[in-house]
Order: structure tokens, then sequence, then C-alpha cells
């Protein structure tokens, strides 16, 4: 097992971040280091947890391996990107993906329903036909038009939604995680419509069966991400784990662009 970074290791890496010598911005630099840490820690150790589903354990024997009862383990890995439940919080999300999110609501509310599910997620993505996600579907022969038809033809219209903002489904929250550990899993230290299209694809609920039915699995997706990301700047090829060197990567960047010609 790789040797894990010592405390003094931390500083060294705060120091070197620091512009200056002055202990309250080399204060602020460390908080944003260990809030990244604990992301990308948490990131990584969902991208196995998602590995142990995806090859048919239980939430009982993930729980057993993780040290933890099996609702602390299936509470923690379904809403892991949340403040608190239902709420996740975007800051590595990219401008295009945000607004994904911010169209969904309307998107959801036209259905009649109470919460954002995945199938929101997905119609929303056509909202962005500039984003990666938005030209893979339709470079994949399934347009919005299609999208919307195999959403009615899975979805009952609902009665009618609340007037306060409504909450993501456990299953939209699950395809943020998803969206981060492919992220992670790409070396991205940001997360973008693409991305978001990934974590639907590797999730449960209606958008991954609408994806699936059009031919667009997992794998296939992946391959698609890559080829068009490589049209805008230079990516590395998906992993099958995450190494440690991505994690300290990822964990000395700040939240935001990877790069200026960054993906959308």
């Amino acid at each position: 097992m790789a040797p894990t970074p010592s405390l003094q290791d931390v500083i060294h890496l705060v120091e070197a971040d620091t512009e200056d010598q002055q202990p309250l911005s080399r204060l602020g630099v460390a908080s944003v280091l260990v809030r990244n840490l604990a992301e990308v820690g948490d990131a990584a150790l969902g991208y196995f947890v998602d590995q142990a589903r995806h090859a048919g354990h239980s939430w009982s024997e993930i729980g057993e391996a993780l040290g933890v009862s099996k609702q602390a383990a299936q509470q923690k890995h379904t809403v892991r990107l949340s403040l608190g439940l239902n709420t996740p919080t975007f800051e590595r999300f990219t401008p295009r993906a945000r607004n994904v999110l911010s169209e969904a609501e309307p998107i959801a509310r036209q259905w009649g329903h109470r919460q954002i599910a995945t199938e929101h997620l997905l119609l929303a993505l056509y909202r962005e036909p500039e984003g990666v996600a938005a030209q893979i579907l339709n470079e994949s022969n399934l347009p919005v038009d299609k999208a919307e038809t195999a959403v009615d033809a899975r979805t009952k219209r609902g009665p009618g939604a609340p007037k306060e903002k409504l909450s993501f489904s456990p299953e939209a929250i699950a395809a943020f995680t998803g969206a981060l550990a492919s992220a992670l899993e790409m070396g991205h230290n940001y997360i973008g419509t693409e991305h978001l299209l990934l974590g639907l694809a590797r999730g449960d609920g209606q958008a991954a069966d609408i994806l699936e039915d059009a031919g667009l699995r997992q794998e296939t997706l992946e391959r698609q991400v890559t080829e068009k990301l490589a049209g805008y700047t230079q990516v590395r090829r998906p992993v099958k784990r995450v190494t440690s060197s991505t994690v300290a990567k990822i964990a000395r960047a700040k939240p935001g662009p990877a790069s200026k010609r960054k993906p959308r």
C-alpha cells in the first residue's frame, strides 16, 4: 500500500502553495487543501463502493468491509456529495454543468414531479447544446425528442410540484457521485456535462435505462467522451483504479478549471 502523506508532507504542500508567509494566508490554503483531500478521498472510496455494488455485493457486505453498519454505509454512499440530505454541493461543477442542474428543476416541474430525478437531469443536458454531453447524445442518435419520448414512455405525469425548491432524488444524488468518480478516474479536478452524462449511465434510474436502450452504456460513453475531449485538450485515458498520484494531483488543485482550455 502506498504510504499515507504525513503531517510534514501536508505542511510542505501548504507552504509551497502559499504566495506569502503570512499565517492567515497559509491557513486559507490549508483549509482548501484539507477540504480537497477529504473530497478526493471520499470520491475514491465511493468509486470502490460503486465497483462492489456493480459486482453484486450487498450493502451489508459493503458495510462489513468498511467497518460500519449496513445503514451507515448506504446512507453515506448515497448522499456522499451532500452537506445534508438532498443538498449536494457543486464547487467543482463547471458553469455549463451547473446550468444543467438549474434547468433540471423547471423540467421536473413541467412533468408535475416533486423531486428532480435522473430523467430530468438527462433532458436538462440538452439545454446546453454546446456541452460535450449534448453533442454526444445528438451524435449518437438520441436527440431531445427521442429522449422525451423515452421519458414519457417510462414516467407518469405527477400531480404537480410544490412551491418550494425541489430536492434531488436518491438516484440523482448517486448520479452526482458517479460523475465525481468519473472525473476522478479521468484525472480531472472539475465536473462537466460529460461527467454528468457518465454519472447517469453508471447509476440507477430512468436515465440509465434510456441510455442503455439507445446503446449508450457506460463503456461506450466513456470512449465517446475521451474522443470528444481529445478535440479540445489532451486528456488521459480512463484508468481502472484511483492511483495515489491522481489523488495527490487533485488534492493540490483548488476547485475550478483544470486548465485554461477546460473541456465543456
